[in-house]
């Protein structure tokens, strides 16, 4: 009786746990501080450069427009199967069987040398049925300073290579 009641408990705990977002106190302009940054380069060799990155890191990319400088892409991380398996064996269900994160990049020209790109990624778990557990907004400061280190890279080696 004492274990069932535990795994009823535990049960539990999991699936909202799961469920739960985090609220990061940020204001609109702190994550627009957080999101935008400048990449030296000229816009197209910016533009191709983010494509680049995004697909070296395993991104699809589902729509793009040179013009307006939208990329949207996408990457499905998949939890490990032993993970589910035993979300399975306790739980009777996969309550988290993945993460799909979706980036949109919008790149605008300042001038002739100088662009900003506003990354925004969103995170979505989900379950074995396809049920969204938790969506948010990803707004770490390291990750987005990561990602435009590694355009700005790009950018410089697409210069060296005269692109």
């Amino acid at each position: 009786m004492k274990a069932a009641y535990f795994l009823s408990v535990f049960s539990l705990a999991f699936l909202f746990a799961g469920c739960a977002t985090t609220n990061t106190g940020l204001s609109p302009m702190q994550k627009r501080q957080v999101t935008t940054k400048q990449v030296d380069g000229t816009y197209e060799n910016t533009y191709r450069a983010t494509l680049t990155v995004l697909q070296d890191q395993g991104y699809v990319v589902k729509n793009t427009d040179m013009n307006s400088g939208l990329i949207v892409a996408n990457i499905d991380k998949e939890t490990s199967k032993g993970s589910q398996f035993w979300q399975a064996f306790w739980l009777g269900a996969v309550h988290d069987k993945g993460t799909f994160i979706e980036i949109t990049v919008t790149l605008s020209k300042i001038n002739d040398t100088l662009q900003e790109a506003r990354l925004n990624l969103q995170e979505t778990r989900y379950n074995q049925f396809g049920g969204k557990t938790d969506i948010k907004q990803i707004n770490d400061a390291k990750i987005y300073d990561e990602l435009a280190n590694q355009i700005r890279v790009e950018v410089k080696r697409r210069e060296a290579l005269g692109r």
